[in-house]
């Protein structure tokens, strides 16, 4: 079966990783009240693309970037952190020389969804960012977002990364990001064809019920002859926090653990502090009980079912 929500009370999912929470950071200042609700807006799926007052020129003045941390240890790092992935670009726009998936053409080569890493630390959240390939820190594969209003709702919508290696040589990335969940679910395929994984980042999966997003991921996968072997969905996710009830996030990544040599799909729950400054991004807080973590290890020889999913 799949695993129950990470940080609910019942949650004993047998593939959550270990919880190696660091003491709870001291609390900094909120924003004044003019750019700043202590009631945060209706999160969206992936990242706001809105042009953002923090720009790449300015990054320096949060610190050096945490990314090398995050990338040499993901596990640990996503344990004793807040990950917190809206506005993955800075800037409002893709960074040059990353391709992006269509409606059209779900899929991106993975040698062409390779982006530059930068982790900030700010308010008590690792900001995460992506940059241009080729820059100083770990290259990571970008999986992109599609809303589903960019498709019909009998299709569902897909945005996917391919050819990505079972087992990534060196100067390969070995990890994978992905803009914060609030509906959406990612999922790991196997291609049997060229013996690869493809991950894919389905929008709204919950939206018409899960019925119908598991009917849609059926369709997709039967027209492109891919296999399910993970998945990270609402149901792992999301329940109603705080004083206003908003459903709780997650950031999601996959990595290859050299150890297992598996691929091992991490989802980490949000928990919304408040909105943050118009054109910045939201800040989060740390969730009741913890920053838990799943963990679905990448099995090939252990598929997924669909009906698996909740």
């Amino acid at each position: 079966m799949k695993s129950s929500k990470i940080g609910s009370p019942k949650s004993s999912a047998p593939f959550r990783g270990t919880q190696n929470d660091a003491p709870k950071p001291v609390p900094t200042a909120s924003p004044s009240p003019r750019t700043s609700s202590s009631k945060p807006g209706a999160p969206k799926d992936g990242f706001d693309t809105g042009t953002s007052r923090i720009g790449s020129s300015i990054r320096g003045l949060f610190g050096p970037s945490q990314a090398d941390s995050f990338a040499a240890d993901p596990m640990k790092f996503t344990g004793q952190n807040i990950l917190n992935g809206y506005k993955l670009f800075p800037s409002g726009v893709p960074p040059q020389g990353v391709q992006l998936p269509t409606p059209h053409k779900p899929f991106v080569p993975a040698n062409q969804s390779v982006a530059t890493l930068n982790v900030q630390p700010r308010h008590g959240n690792a900001n995460l960012s992506l940059s241009a390939p080729g820059g100083k820190g770990p290259q990571v594969n970008y999986l992109h977002y599609l809303s589903s209003g960019q498709a019909r709702q009998d299709q569902g919508s897909f945005a996917g990364i391919s050819d990505v290696p079972l087992h990534p040589k060196p100067g390969q990335p070995s990890m994978l990001m992905t803009g914060p969940l609030n509906g959406c679910a990612v999922h790991a395929l196997h291609d049997p064809a060229n013996d690869t994984l493809s991950f894919v980042h389905q929008a709204d999966f919950s939206k018409h019920g899960a019925h119908t997003g598991k009917q849609q991921l059926k369709d997709f996968l039967r027209e492109n002859n891919l296999q399910l072997v993970q998945s990270f969905t609402p149901q792992d996710y999301s329940h109603p926090t705080g004083a206003h009830g908003i459903q709780t996030g997650a950031t999601a990544f996959a990595h290859y653990d050299k150890p297992s040599e598996q691929w091992k799909l991490v989802g980490q729950l949000n928990d919304w502090k408040n909105g943050g400054s118009p054109g910045g991004r939201p800040e989060l807080k740390r969730p009741e009980g913890g920053l838990g973590q799943w963990l679905g290890p990448v099995d090939l020889q252990k598929p997924l079912r669909l009906d698996e999913l909740l």
